[in-house]
């Protein structure tokens, strides 16, 4: 029985790795930007508020997990979480032109992070490393 479990369990492959990495980074970043912005601007620089990024960071936590067990649905929603990154970029014209750069920087470095990833996630040795593992969820 421990020979068939061990036969059927793939490691996680490399750009999975790198995939997670680069969503630690970026959630990171964002976990710094939000403690700045409420220690150091009092909550008035750009950002979702307290609670809500609060709640954003332990969300994208959850599906960090997930993915790292190879969820084919965890992997869709970090798409969905590309999406929701990609909002603020429309802000950063205006933040260049205040010469806030370092907000500018994190919310770009932020939305790059986090394409890599899902680049990562959809391509080469990791779809087929989800597809296997949807197949076996489902049997």
């Amino acid at each position: 029985m421990l020979r068939t479990l061990e036969q059927h369990r793939q490691p996680r492959p490399a750009r999975v790795a790198y995939a997670l990495v680069a969503l630690c980074a970026a959630w990171t970043l964002s976990a710094v930007a939000l403690g700045v912005n409420q220690i150091v601007f009092h909550g008035s620089g750009i950002g979702p508020g307290p609670s809500l990024g609060i709640i954003s960071l332990i969300a994208q936590v959850a599906l960090f997990v997930f993915v790292a067990r190879g969820s084919i649905v965890a992997r869709g929603l970090v798409v969905l979480l590309l999406a929701v990154a990609a909002l603020p970029l429309q802000m950063l014209p205006h933040l260049l032109a205040e010469r806030s750069i370092f907000s500018a920087g994190y919310t770009l470095l932020g939305f790059a992070l986090k394409g890599v990833a899902a680049v990562l996630l959809f391509t080469g040795d990791a779809n087929r490393w989800f597809a296997e593992r949807s197949k076996r969820e489902r049997n």
